[in-house]
């Protein structure tokens, strides 16, 4: 029977970004490690992204080598992008970690350190709602047998 881990976040209003404080232990560096336990960054998690980036400046603080034939070209909204791949140990809370994550260094927007995309996004389940005019969202991994259908919901709504 599988373990699952998640977490659940609200924010004091609607949101248009989804941020969340993390872990990262870097895994593969060119000297002594930054830090041995995990050092507590921003994370923002993004839906259009296929893989998970850090910034540049984090790269450089957590002394990050870049993995042999590691070297990957990305195609985004600000054309192709050419970057350095290494691994860490992403702690998305004391309790769900992302052992051997990779990671591509590149510049991106916003003050979060850490982009977060599918890769890990689609290790699981993900929601976001906007009640009350708060915006939360929840993750869990691994994804549940059954998946959540709010069309169910919205007719057994309307029915009353």
């Amino acid at each position: 029977m599988a373990e699952y881990r998640a977490f659940f976040t609200t924010y004091m209003g609607v949101t248009d970004e989804l941020t969340t404080p993390v872990g990262i232990v870097p895994l593969y560096t060119t000297g002594p490690a930054a830090c041995e336990a995990p050092f507590k960054i921003e994370a923002l998690w993004d839906t259009g992204a296929m893989s998970t980036f850090i910034k540049p400046a984090l790269w450089d603080r957590l002394k990050l080598r870049p993995l042999e034939n590691g070297h990957t070209r990305f195609a985004g909204v600000g054309g192709i992008v050419e970057a350095d791949v290494s691994l860490v140990n992403l702690f998305l809370t004391s309790e769900l970690m992302i052992e051997c994550c990779p990671v591509y260094v590149a510049d991106f927007p916003g003050s979060a350190d850490i982009l977060i995309g599918m890769d890990i996004i689609g290790m699981g389940d993900f929601a976001v709602c906007n009640t009350d005019g708060k915006t939360s969202f929840s993750f869990v991994v691994p994804s549940f047998p059954n998946r959540i259908n709010f069309t169910d919901q919205a007719e057994a709504a309307n029915k009353h």
